[in-house]
């Protein structure tokens, strides 16, 4: 009788065991699904709104837009002596608070659009946004305008970045206008190679000739083992006052 009652109480043993792992294991699903969807659903609503507050600001009379005034000025420097390309922007100010710019990638979605502010904390990347990192240059100056994005969780902006193929084209529009970037190239490195930011990516000593805009995000897609890169390079830009670039259009419908 002892027998049967000790595989009786290891069977019961055994039963609560395995209940108490099925509740761990639905309750870790249902940590992925918040942390997943619910931090999502959070971040796209204030990404939106941070969105809505810079073209609010674009809205306003040009006496309160500076910096748009004097890049429109200056429009007439676009063009070197040899007919090439320059970008003449006045710089952009960072803000405290609030989007310095709006970035729009067709290839990622036709309506597919992100706010960009500055720092690269969680606490700003947390936001559904991209983070501008602090020591990078700005739209348009020679360097690098290198931003962060989260790939998964908290709107997973860059979920899709691997999308992004040389010759796709990149637009931020920003206080003094719209600037036009071409996807170069992408690759994959580790988290503490920062180089890839420098003004010129990967030659700490060298002086920036280029205007480069750089996307990083975590890679894989369920892991923050490494990091994607993707740059891209100025190839136009114009005034607020023209017309703006037809995936600027359909981003910001």
């Amino acid at each position: 009788m002892s027998g049967h009652r000790g595989r009786g109480a290891g069977a019961r043993i055994l039963g609560v065991t395995g209940e108490l792992l099925v509740t761990l294991g639905v309750l870790g699903l249902l940590f992925v699904v918040w942390e997943i969807w619910w931090t999502g659903l959070d971040a796209e609503r204030s990404a939106q709104a941070t969105e809505d507050e810079f073209q609010t600001l674009l809205e306003q009379p040009d006496t309160d837009l500076e910096p748009r005034q004097q890049a429109e000025a200056q429009l007439d420097c676009q063009q070197l002596a040899n007919g090439e390309f320059a970008a003449c922007p006045e710089k952009m100010a960072a803000v405290e608070s609030g989007a310095m710019a709006v970035v729009y990638a067709p290839a990622i979605g036709t309506d597919w659009s992100a706010p960009v502010l500055s720092g690269v904390d969680d606490e700003t990347l947390n936001t559904g946004g991209l983070g501008h990192y602090p020591d990078t240059q700005l739209p348009g100056e020679p360097g690098n305008f290198a931003v962060a994005g989260h790939r998964l969780t908290y709107g997973d902006v860059l979920r899709d970045q691997d999308q992004l193929a040389a010759g796709d084209k990149i637009y931020v529009e920003s206080l003094d206008g719209y600037y036009t970037y071409e996807v170069s190239e992408s690759y994959v490195v580790l988290p503490e190679q920062s180089e890839v930011i420098l003004p010129v990516p990967g030659e700490p000593e060298a002086q920036a000739d280029r205007s480069l805009l750089t996307l990083t995000t975590c890679h894989p897609l369920f892991s923050n083992r490494e990091r994607l890169i993707t740059h891209a390079e100025l190839v136009d830009w114009s005034p607020l006052s023209a017309e703006a670039p037809a995936a600027v259009v359909q981003g910001g419908s």
